[in-house]
């Protein structure tokens, strides 16, 4: 049976306790004032991290690097720091080995140019220009100092847009070894180069949101990066969907490029001689080397020289 009463000793040591409670409460008025964290409901739902293991992982990163790609979507290209609000139009199929057929249309304008390469030589037809540039898919040592982009080879876009696979298994040139991080995974795909020293060749980044590829960074033979992409917007929810949005930042040719991509077809039936290069009849024929030459001896390339409007189209 309970007591209506309490005893002196019970009353100091309720007193107590609630000194201890009106401290605790200033000190929690006295963190919320001075910044300390927001109340847990104002953040928002916490992220639900996904956990996989290394072999999911990869062939999470291999579901969509197809052998072969269609794509229809708007295509942006600019140099670094400048970048140029405009895009065009285009429909593509390309194949890892670096071939590709563009053709790069702007409302109200028409047909911009029409890019075709079979991974050794390609193509570049500008009507603007009533010229066809040709080249080798062979990209320079170095790139050109006046103009970066006049570097750029159609292999440096099917690169990005087919990137190669990732390893399945490890051997003794090759390994695939996993980082994992709070919010995402990273495959780091290291390989023994021809002087027998192991460099890191690929980083992968799969985002633990949904394990899928975020973030591609590629590496040259001596260490710089030779492309960096970030992949978001997958069109479908199936494993092997394409993504709906590819940037690209190349730091040796100072170009970004941003694919905004409407439609896919992995591996199309390719039609024979779509990679063709044959030049059109009235139009001029000069190398890309020889387009850079006209264009120092017209004086281009000076620090006042603004620049061409887009590097899409090179300049004569």
């Amino acid at each position: 049976m309970f007591s209506k009463s309490s005893s002196p000793g019970s009353r100091a040591k309720r007193r107590h306790v609630q000194r201890i409670g009106l401290v605790g409460a200033a000190l929690c008025l006295t963190v919320t004032a001075c910044g300390g964290p927001p109340p847990v409901s104002s953040l928002g739902p916490r992220p639900v991290y996904l956990e996989a293991d290394e072999a999911t992982l990869i062939e999470h990163a291999n579901a969509w690097t197809a052998a072969a790609l269609y794509a229809k979507g708007q295509l942006r290209m600019y140099w670094a720091g400048n970048e140029d609000e405009r895009h065009v139009d285009v429909r593509l199929f390309a194949t890892r080995s670096g071939a590709i057929r563009m053709q790069g249309n702007r409302t109200l304008v028409g047909q911009i140019f029409t890019l075709a390469a079979d991974g050794a030589e390609f193509l570049l037809r500008v009507p603007s220009h009533a010229t066809t540039y040709l080249g080798i898919s062979s990209a320079p040592a170095a790139p050109e100092p006046e103009r970066p982009y006049f570097s750029l080879r159609p292999h440096h876009l099917t690169e990005a847009l087919l990137p190669e696979p990732l390893p399945t298994a490890d051997s003794s040139t090759t390994q695939v070894a996993l980082e994992t991080y709070p919010d995402k995974y990273v495959l780091a795909w290291w390989q023994t180069n021809a002087t027998g020293e192991i460099a890191l060749r690929r980083r992968v980044t799969i985002s633990r949101t949904d394990l899928r590829v975020a973030r591609i960074e590629a590496f040259a033979i001596d260490g710089r990066v030779s492309f960096d992409a970030s992949y978001g917007g997958y069109l479908g929810p199936g494993l092997d969907a394409y993504p709906g949005r590819i940037d690209v930042r190349r730091p040796w040719e100072e170009l970004v490029f941003r694919f905004e991509i409407e439609e896919t077809r992995l591996n199309p039936t390719l039609q024979a001689g779509i990679f063709s290069l044959e030049p059109i009849e009235g139009y001029r024929t000069i190398t890309i080397e020889e387009a850079m030459a006209e264009f120092r001896s017209q004086g281009g390339g000076g620090d006042s020289d603004p620049g061409p409007g887009s590097p899409f189209i090179p300049v004569p």
